[in-house]
């Protein structure tokens, strides 16, 4: 603790109770103890103890001292904190943020994207945008959809898909498909795992992680779950996944999906990353191997994580059996995105300009990958836990002596917004990983801010010396 106040007093341990790091019914340190560490008087500390106690985290006990407590939940999960932080950060603090931990595309900013000239152009065409449209979404929207599937081998009708306002909402919708007494849907994730996703999962499902190697799963792992649970769902992004940037090989795509049809399981293929490759091929799609007539695949695209954060619209594709039902399920939850929504993702589609600016942002953010790569290289305290060759973030390794937790404070105090890896994992282990996103972000500020990283890690190293 550092010298101060009383409101750093209460700061502190404040910080402490939400981290987790104090436990309901844990005693705190005396006044005299903190008093001595703070360098200052008692009186002050007390104060401090007290404005703790009146806010509800601590309560006293006469002659034993003050405790964490037991009467509201503080320690809330670290990645809803982070996404709450996130949400409630103003314009002004974003200034004097680098942000790594945020891997949304805004193409305004990254290639001049003009989208108000365009939406302009959407509203003079559309005469007719107030009018209400099918259920799944727009068929023209629709129509233009499949037409660019069909571009990277991914053939299907317009019917099978359906257009919702983002991918986690496509996931809460297939969820429902099979809506049961939480515990009874079975959910298998890759470790680790997209966040929002296994939170989401968490909250309705029986969630079992499957160790992923650089190929993919560990197939035996995955047998072995198989063998003695009856599985609903697969969840995985199989190409670049989030976080750990690895690519499914084609085997591996195609041997899950024969273990679908043995096993009758069904998989949710969430694909937000493959159209950033830095290499020369776009790795396949699992919905590429997805024989007709036995389709396996829920395929979702967040066109927000591809094209531009305000975007919200996304679409999936449906085997054909649950067609009807997710219907029913879309009429009832009124989750369609309006129609100005749509008719700018068509108009974006049908002239060509979604392809040809996934093209630009591609080669943009190459550059700003390929930098980070060679920089975490040599920076010491870490390891490059892969070079993915595409994707939006880059998993590394903290050194064994460095704190996840110290370590991504000691970021946060100094400027610099990170993930921990302990968000990303179904049972929450601490295991020295951190996400770092690189598409929202300058060269120039990524230099600065694996500056403060390097920094960060040279302060704890010292400290374990």
């Amino acid at each position: 603790m550092k010298k101060g106040s009383c409101l750093d007093v209460y700061e502190y341990f404040k910080e402490k109770i939400l981290n987790g790091d104090l436990k309901a019914g844990e005693k705190l340190p005396s006044l005299r103890q903190v008093s001595m560490k703070k360098r200052l008087n008692t009186t002050t500390a007390l104060k401090g103890y007290e404005m703790l106690e009146r806010e509800g985290y601590i309560f006293k006990v006469l002659g034993k001292g003050s405790f964490v407590s037991e009467s509201r939940d503080f320690s809330i999960n670290l990645d809803n904190r982070l996404i709450l932080e996130r949400a409630l950060i103003t314009e002004e603090e974003k200034k004097n943020l680098i942000d790594f931990s945020k891997d949304e595309i805004d193409s305004i900013k990254l290639i001049g994207l003009d989208l108000r000239n365009i939406m302009l152009k959407v509203l003079v065409l559309n005469d007719d945008m107030f009018e209400e449209e099918n259920l799944k979404g727009s068929r023209t929207l629709r129509e233009g959809i499949a037409d660019y599937l069909e571009g990277i081998d991914i053939f299907i009708s317009n019917e099978e898909i359906v257009v919702l306002n983002s991918s986690q909402q496509c996931l809460n919708t297939i969820l429902k498909l099979f809506f049961k007494k939480k515990g009874e849907i079975s959910i298998v994730v890759s470790d680790p795992t997209k966040y929002k996703a296994l939170n989401l999962f968490k909250e309705r499902a029986d969630v079992k992680g499957v160790h992923l190697l650089e190929d993919g799963w560990d197939f035996q792992d995955f047998e072995e779950i198989l063998k003695n649970n009856k599985i609903d769902f697969v969840y995985e992004s199989f190409n670049y996944q989030n976080p750990s940037g690895i690519v499914w090989s084609d085997e591996k795509k195609e041997r899950l999906l024969k273990l679908a049809q043995e096993y009758d399981f069904y998989i949710i293929e969430e694909d937000n990353n493959s159209e950033f490759y830095y290499t020369e091929e776009k790795p396949k799609a699992l919905k590429y191997f997805d024989r007709r007539g036995k389709e396996r695949v829920f395929y979702l695209k967040d066109l927000a994580k591809c094209i531009h954060k305000e975007m919200k619209i996304a679409y999936m594709i449906i085997p054909p059996i649950f067609r009807e039902r997710l219907e029913f399920e879309v009429l009832n939850s009124e989750i369609t995105p309006g129609n100005f929504t749509q008719k700018t993702l068509e108009y974006l589609i049908k002239n060509g300009i979604y392809s040809e600016s996934l093209i630009k942002i591609r080669e943009k953010i190459k550059i700003r990958y390929e930098y980070m790569v060679e920089r975490l290289k040599k920076m010491k305290g870490i390891r490059l836990m892969h070079s993915p060759g595409g994707g939006r973030s880059i998993w590394i390794k903290l050194s064994k002596n460095i704190d996840e937790k110290e370590f991504y404070y000691l970021c946060k105090k100094n400027g610099v917004s990170i993930l921990p890896g302990t968000i990303f994992y179904w049972d929450k282990r601490v295991d020295s990983k951190i996400r770092l996103s690189f598409v929202g972000i300058e060269k120039e500020e990524i230099e600065k801010g694996l500056n403060i990283i390097e920094n960060a890690i040279n302060e704890i190293d010292k400290k374990v010396l």
